[in-house]
């Protein structure tokens, strides 16, 4: 009878930790050691607590080309693809809120106990991209979507005393600055994650 190999090193479970950062912050450099990744992460962001973690989805558009000689198609090219990055935000601060609506400005007057900051949201034609990042609990995989835009509905419920408030968002990938990176992201893995072949 026919076995699978089961790998239990590569099933993973966990929410991870996701970050951003404003467009064009550096990415770090990653090195693996007891295979584990580590970076120093400058100027990242941590979005906290979230109600799933997080879903990334990628999908390709098609087209057949066909012959009236066959039934199969003689070939399929890829017409379109994208990606998106999603996941609901459980800490409602000023700077998820910013991150959420794709730019705005915070303004702080007082400090301390009378520290209050204002927000203001960005008016159509000024949002801001963003630079999203996903490392795994076991610090084995990292994820860097280096230009992101937030094409979701932005929902937060207030309700019954046991509704917990989210900030739901869907940031579609986009392809970055050819400076800062040539795909839409990058991916790295160390331990039983890193096949090689």
């Amino acid at each position: 009878m026919a076995t699978n190999t089961v790998a239990p090193g590569q099933i993973k479970t966990g929410p991870g930790i996701i970050r951003y950062a404003p467009l064009g912050t550096t990415i770090p450099t990653f090195t693996a050691a007891a295979n584990k990744i580590t970076g120093t992460w400058t100027s990242w962001l941590d979005v906290g607590a979230t109600d799933g973690g997080m879903t990334y989805a990628e999908s390709v558009d098609t087209s057949d080309i066909t012959v009236a000689e066959s039934v199969y198609p003689v070939r399929i090219v890829t017409t379109g693809k994208s990606g998106s990055v999603s996941f609901t935000m459980n800490h409602i601060s000023d700077v998820n809120w910013k991150l959420a609506m794709n730019g705005g400005t915070v303004t702080t007057s007082g400090t301390g106990a009378t520290k209050l900051n204002t927000y203001v949201p960005p008016l159509v034609g000024s949002e801001v991209r963003v630079m999203l990042a996903f490392q795994s609990l076991d610090d084995d995989e990292v994820i860097v979507w280096p230009q992101v835009f937030n094409t979701g509905s932005v929902e937060v419920e207030r309700g019954t005393y046991e509704t917990k408030a989210g900030l739901p968002v869907e940031f579609s990938v986009e392809l970055p600055d050819p400076a800062v990176l040539t795909t839409p992201y990058k991916r790295w893995v160390s331990g039983s994650l890193a096949q090689g072949v």
